[in-house]
């Protein structure tokens, strides 16, 4: 069902107001995926990272096997830590999570995604949010399907006062998401502008439509990371077994920006937000590509 008065007041929303009046996710969201029209500013931005993501990706290719994947190793498991921390975990709940659950979401998805190159699924993005839920302060709580209830706000507290962002997508209209979801995610890319577009599209959508109970934008920097892995495999023609790049770690100094730019494609997904968003997160691909490239360097000079 659509939102209610009963939801409004389980929310401790005043009732009495229309339930149009409050900032709620729709299906709208999906409208402008498929021909988001690049700005100038977007696509000069674009052609940088492209450039410099190439010159990073050459810098790691040179390198011997046994350094290589190590690096690989130690960038994955630099990105697991990385993530968590921007979702405000205890730093030892993280170690013990990273300790005791080998199969974490990115590689369950990564080995039935990319190795065993099945289209993905429903089934496989519940077990792989499943998993990603594991060892959080919220597992008890969390179920793996996606939610059955509108009893859920995005927002935060600023200064003891709470901000809502907006409502997500009503749960009766999550099945309908998932599947353009899906079936955004599994359509063959043929253009190579769509290696650092796509990515972020697929991002965005999870971070706006929110269809699970909780770690909506962890799961959406998960799958951006996988697909960008994806597509650099396919565009940039090399044959990486792990991804050269995450950076869930570069947004943590512009969280606040970082919300307010989901909240926006959240409420008015058109060209000049989706652009915004994407410019956003143009600059924290080259941001953590400096960073890596510290690593990189010392590792060159032996």
């Amino acid at each position: 069902m659509p939102y209610t008065k009963q939801d409004l007041k389980k929310l401790n929303l005043d009732e009495t107001k229309p339930i149009d009046s409050y900032p709620i996710v729709k299906l709208n969201v999906f409208d402008n995926i498929d021909d988001i029209n690049l700005n100038e500013k977007v696509k000069d931005e674009y052609r940088y990272t492209l450039e410099i993501y190439k010159d990073y990706l050459e810098s790691i290719t040179k390198l011997n096997k046994s350094t290589q994947d190590k690096l690989l190793r130690d960038f994955k498991n630099t990105e697991i830590i990385d993530n968590h921390t921007l979702e405000s975990e205890s730093y030892d709940k993280i170690i013990s999570f990273n300790i005791h659950h080998n199969s974490i979401s990115f590689n369950y998805l990564l080995r039935k995604l990319f190795i065993e190159q099945k289209p993905l699924n429903q089934n496989i993005m519940a077990k792989g949010y499943e998993i990603l839920m594991r060892g959080t302060s919220n597992e008890k709580e969390i179920k793996p399907n996606h939610r059955i209830n509108n009893n859920h706000i995005v927002g935060y507290f600023d200064e003891n006062e709470k901000r809502i962002d907006f409502l997500p997508i009503s749960y009766d209209e999550i099945e309908w998401a998932l599947a353009y979801f899906i079936s955004y995610f599994n359509k063959p890319e043929v253009k190579e502008e769509e290696l650092l577009i796509k990515p972020f599209i697929l991002h965005g959508l999870l971070a706006t439509l929110q269809m699970y109970e909780d770690g909506n934008t962890r799961l959406g920097r998960t799958f951006q990371h996988l697909k960008m892995f994806m597509l650099t495999n396919k565009f940039l023609d090399v044959d990486l077994k792990l991804p050269v790049l995450y950076f869930s770690r570069t947004y943590l100094p512009y969280r606040k920006q970082y919300r307010d730019l989901i909240a926006e494609v959240a409420l008015k997904p058109d060209n000049e937000s989706w652009n915004k968003w994407l410019l956003f997160n143009l600059r924290r691909v080259q941001d953590q590509i400096n960073l890596n490239d510290v690593k990189l360097s010392r590792m060159l000079l032996k």
